[in-house]
């Protein structure tokens, strides 16, 4: 099953695809922290999306997940 993620591009809007929910997923979250504006994900036709506040939803829980993943650990910055 291909999966779709829907944009506004700076040349308009634009639609890339994916082979997993995971892949799709991740692109729109990138895409949402790189400043663009997600408005749809899903599969099938492109009318068969998730809506925006689910993705806004699902980019917060990403965004937590990473942002916890670029923070050292506290003892890193102390020296022996």
């Amino acid at each position: 099953m291909t999966w779709h993620v829907q944009y506004h591009a700076a040349s308009g809007d634009a639609v890339e695809l994916f082979l997993t929910p995971e892949g799709a997923i991740e692109a729109a979250c990138e895409l949402i922290e790189s400043g663009h504006d997600v408005y749809g994900l899903g599969t099938g036709p492109l009318t068969d999306s998730i809506s925006k506040p689910e993705i806004d939803k699902i980019y917060v829980i990403w965004s937590r997940g990473h942002e916890t993943c670029r923070k050292p650990p506290p003892d890193s910055a102390k020296s022996n």
